[in-house]
């Protein structure tokens, strides 16, 4: 539960620009760069909490439209789940493995040379290949 005391605290930290800027996060920060607040006990993340004020709600994941971690403006956040999430951060090139262009082979992540598992995952048509004749042989 966040107090009237702390909504005063968090809103003291954050730069209130114009409604479509980002507001960003003055305090401190954790490790990934995302802002933090101490309240209840807890290191809580301030979109979060931004989050959570304007709409009253606590959902599994708050998501950034606008893809600044320390935004506290309500207009960039989102509600939404750990799926939609991990869809947010391939989808703007920022998920580890969607980075490579190779693989650990040397092969060229292409369309030609790439196959698409059932569930997602991609691998490397020629890898493929190659250790299927060697499971025959």
């Amino acid at each position: 539960m966040i107090l009237y005391r702390d909504t005063q605290r968090f809103w003291q930290k954050v730069s209130i620009a114009t409604p479509d800027d980002c507001w960003e996060w003055q305090g401190s920060r954790r490790g990934d760069s995302y802002g933090q607040l101490y309240i209840d006990g807890k290191h809580r993340a301030t979109h979060r909490i931004a989050h959570s004020l304007a709409t009253r709600t606590w959902p599994p994941v708050v998501r950034h439209r606008c893809d600044n971690r320390v935004c506290c403006n309500p207009h960039h956040l989102e509600g939404g789940t750990q799926t939609d999430n991990m869809r947010d951060v391939v989808d703007r090139g920022r998920h580890w493995n969607a980075n490579k262009t190779h693989c650990p082979y040397g092969h060229p992540y292409d369309t030609p040379n790439t196959y698409t598992r059932p569930n997602g995952s991609r691998e490397c048509r020629t890898c493929r290949k190659e250790r299927k004749n060697a499971a025959t042989t």
